[in-house]
C-alpha cells in the first residue's frame, strides 16, 4: 500500500495540533503526560514538535484526556490554521 504524501494544509494542521498540546502541558514534564497516556514520550514530543502531522486518533485522545482537552477543541483549533480543510 502506497501512502499519499501529505499536503501543506494537512502538515500544517500537524504543527498546530502539536503547539495547542505542547501549550496545554505547560510545565508538566512530558514523561508525566506520557506516562499518564500511555504512549512513549519520543512520541509526545514528535506530536509536539509537529513531525507526526497525522497521529493516530487514539493516541492524541489518550494525551488530550490526560491535559483535560476535548477533541472538538483540538480539531477546531487545528481547523483554523486552514478553515477550507475544516473537518465537517
Amino acid at each position: 500500500m502506497v501512502r499519499l504524501a501529505l499536503t501543506e494544509q494537512e502538515r500544517e494542521r500537524g504543527v498546530v495540533l502539536g503547539a495547542t498540546l505542547r501549550r496545554a502541558r505547560g510545565a508538566r514534564p512530558v514523561r508525566e503526560v506520557a506516562a499518564a497516556a500511555g504512549v512513549a514520550e519520543e512520541t509526545v514530543r514528535k506530536i509536539e514538535r509537529g513531525a507526526v502531522p497525522t497521529p493516530a486518533l487514539f493516541t492524541v485522545a489518550a494525551i488530550a484526556q490526560v491535559l483535560g482537552l476535548a477533541l472538538d477543541e483540538l480539531v477546531s483549533e487545528a481547523s483554523q490554521a486552514h478553515p477550507e480543510t475544516a473537518v465537517a
